[in-house]
């Protein structure tokens, strides 16, 4: 038995939200699965998918934490990008915020934080070099 596969899923009220991380991180829009609860549409990039739920009943929007770490719980993505400046022009073009930074954390390493539309984090890596996924 071993982990194939993780998914991330993010509920919210319309398509907008597929339409941001479409947009801001070139992922994929694979065909949506229409359910008697909503329709999930997926989106996928290399070792990434994501799914936004668009439930049939509109859900209640929820405030974020004022900060992704004053609460516990499954607080932001990380997704990493090989261009971080035009990658922060797009979040806030399509609605997003601009959290924090970019600040330099390592030798060419950016990193940002922003909030989507829906007001989720994600935190934006710029310049991290490639993981050895050849080590087990």
């Amino acid at each position: 038995m071993g982990l194939q596969r993780v998914e991330i899923g993010l509920v919210s009220a319309d398509e907008a939200l597929v339409e941001f991380f479409a947009h801001v991180f070139g992922l994929e829009r694979l065909p949506a699965v229409k359910s008697g609860s909503g329709v999930v549409h997926r989106l996928q990039a290399p070792g990434t998918v994501i799914k936004v739920m668009v439930p049939s009943a509109p859900p209640s929007v929820t405030e974020p934490p004022e900060s992704f770490l004053s609460a516990t719980g499954l607080r932001y993505l990380t997704m990493y990008v090989t261009d971080l400046d035009g990658t922060l022009e797009r979040v806030t073009a399509r609605g997003g915020r601009l959290r924090h930074g970019p600040m330099d954390v390592g030798p060419g390493v950016r990193v940002a934080v922003v909030q989507d539309p829906d007001g989720n984090t994600v935190e934006v890596v710029g310049g991290a070099p490639q993981p050895d996924t050849d080590r087990r």
